[in-house]
């Protein structure tokens, strides 16, 4: 289950992001923790942007991918305004902190991850983890994991996959493909990081098992975990495109394995 965590102490906006996205220290039942906070106040799609980040990253995880522990994250009034004033200068941050108090996402803040070099060839070691960050995004219709913007982490032999507020690219698409697991049209995978240095590998059985295996009442105890305040019809597009994906799953492996023969 994702964790409903209170925010207790602002430490600082990101460096990087577009989104502006801060640290805080959170706490909740598994204890007090840094996490990665998303705020719904620098977010250009608001509640969507946060309804992505948080299925893409159960989707992770039901797929075994290695990415951070996400959490809702409780913003209070009383926090954001303390944080707004000191915020002396910074109109644009004290204006997002704001516009983000109730829910945001949270990702858990790791600190010994190595980023993603761009110019980085994959060591054989990486190889099928790289497959399936690749098919992955191409699941969810994540155009934003790019060779000049990666969104990856490395730890040992783990690869780190974070950011999709941009996944399910579709719902905001005024003429999305009825036909998602053919992939000729999704021109944003030529830019994928990973697009021109997978060659020649073998889908990895156990992805295409676990899209296999996505039914119905597993989509649902997905959408069960997303917070009230966040659904939309959204959602409902985004159980949908699921289904389709997951009735089609041998057909979307040999349109990967294609890409790469």
């Amino acid at each position: 289950m994702v964790e409903l965590v209170i925010a207790s102490t602002f430490h600082h906006f990101m460096e990087k992001g577009r989104t502006s996205p801060a640290i805080f220290s959170c706490s909740g039942t598994q204890g007090e923790g840094e996490f990665v906070v998303k705020l719904r106040g620098g977010m250009e799609f608001g509640t969507g942007a946060l309804l992505c980040e948080l299925y893409a990253s159960m989707l992770g995880a039901y797929f075994g991918m290695s990415c951070p522990r996400p959490a809702v994250v409780l913003i209070e009034e009383n926090l954001a305004e303390a944080v707004a004033k000191h915020l002396i200068g910074d109109e644009r941050g004290r204006q997002i902190m704001r516009n983000s108090i109730g829910l945001n996402f949270g990702s858990q803040f790791l600190t010994d991850l190595s980023p993603w070099p761009v110019d980085k060839q994959i060591p054989a070691n990486l190889e099928e983890a790289a497959f399936n960050v690749f098919a992955f995004d191409a699941l969810i219709q994540n155009p934003d994991r790019t060779f000049k913007n990666p969104n990856l982490g490395t730890r040992g032999d783990d690869l780190f996959i974070f950011d999709h507020e941009c996944a399910f690219s579709f719902l905001v698409n005024p003429l999305p493909s009825d036909r998602p697991w053919l992939l000729h049209s999704e021109t944003y995978l030529e830019k994928h990081v990973f697009a021109k240095l997978l060659r020649r590998l073998p889908f990895p059985p156990d992805f295409i098992q676990s899209l296999a295996d996505l039914s119905g009442e597993v989509i649902e105890r997905f959408s069960e975990q997303v917070p009230a305040a966040w659904r939309s019809s959204h959602l409902g597009k985004i159980e949908s495109h699921l289904k389709l994906m997951q009735e089609h799953s041998a057909e979307f492996a040999n349109e990967i394995t294609r890409r790469f023969a």
